[in-house]
């Protein structure tokens, strides 16, 4: 059986969505094989029950016990999103850092929770953090925003950002350049996550298979896209990236694990073009 689609946060969730959807909210030349390190961030309850439990677990659990199968992998951490606004944050020290799980500190960065578009800017993007709050907020409910974030460009410098979250990936409106302007800015060189809704469904085989195809060799994108749509096909999966032009950047959709570390930077005025895909959507 499918889910309900979340209207509000009281509805009741048999088939929950990895959604918060109808809030008010306001407001990826060195050697091919060297070592990727790799951080995971999971969370699947929220405090005072401020949003609707999920079964994300697995899909952390289950990527992280086969990624490290491949040659020179090695996950870092494994942490819950208590407390972790600050770690999406560009300039907190706490993004760079691997003891507070920071997407900066590792090369590659896996998340599930809840993820939404504000209501009242669609230029954000947001991922749900365990917290009701924010620090110095009276809004029910904690938020990592894309605006605040620069990935790439700090510390172990992110090369490969994946979200099993919906909506953050929103592309037929044409506004994802501007929810994700910034983040790339940093050299972000290939994001993951949901284009509409994701179910939480299979998510154990759709972590363990997006490891397995990766380690396969096959495009970072195009492994993303078969597991988690392969394993529920009223899932939304997306992807997105950059290029210096139009050639270029549909070029570097194909990057392959493997090629994370020697494919090269772009930040900034680099950044001549964006492109995406998507499968599921009407």
């Amino acid at each position: 059986m499918k889910g309900t689609f979340l209207t509000s946060l009281s509805s009741s969730i048999r088939h929950a969505l990895i959604a918060l959807a109808g809030l008010t909210l306001v407001a990826v030349c060195t050697p091919a094989h060297a070592q990727l390190q790799f951080g995971s961030r999971c969370e699947g309850s929220f405090q005072n029950g401020w949003a609707p439990s999920i079964g994300v677990d697995p899909f952390c659990t289950n990527f992280d016990a086969q990624i490290p199968m491949g040659e020179f992998n090695t996950v870092e951490f494994y942490y819950n999103l208590h407390g972790a606004v600050n770690s999406f944050q560009y300039g907190n020290s706490e993004e760079t850092s691997q003891s507070w799980g920071g997407p900066d500190s590792v090369d590659f960065f896996i998340m599930s929770t809840h993820g939404t578009i504000a209501s009242n800017n669609p230029n954000y993007a947001g991922y749900a953090m365990w917290d009701d709050t924010c620090p110095g907020s009276v809004y029910p409910g904690c938020f990592a925003w894309t605006p605040t974030m620069r990935l790439g460009s700090s510390g172990r410098q992110l090369k490969a950002l994946s979200t099993f979250s919906c909506d953050t990936l929103r592309s037929e409106d044409g506004l994802l350049p501007s929810r994700w302007g910034s983040a790339f800015a940093g050299g972000l060189k290939i994001l993951t996550g949901g284009s509409e809704l994701l179910y939480d469904s299979n998510e154990d085989s759709i972590g363990y298979d997006y490891a397995v195809l990766m380690q396969d060799d096959n495009p970072i994108g195009s492994s993303w896209l078969n597991a988690v749509y392969n394993n529920d096909n009223s899932n939304n999966p997306g992807i997105a990236n950059t290029g210096s032009n139009a050639n270029n950047c549909w070029s570097r959709q194909g990057v392959q694990m493997n090629q994370l570390l020697s494919e090269s930077v772009l930040r900034d005025s680099k950044i001549g073009y964006y492109c995406w895909s998507w499968w599921g959507q009407p």
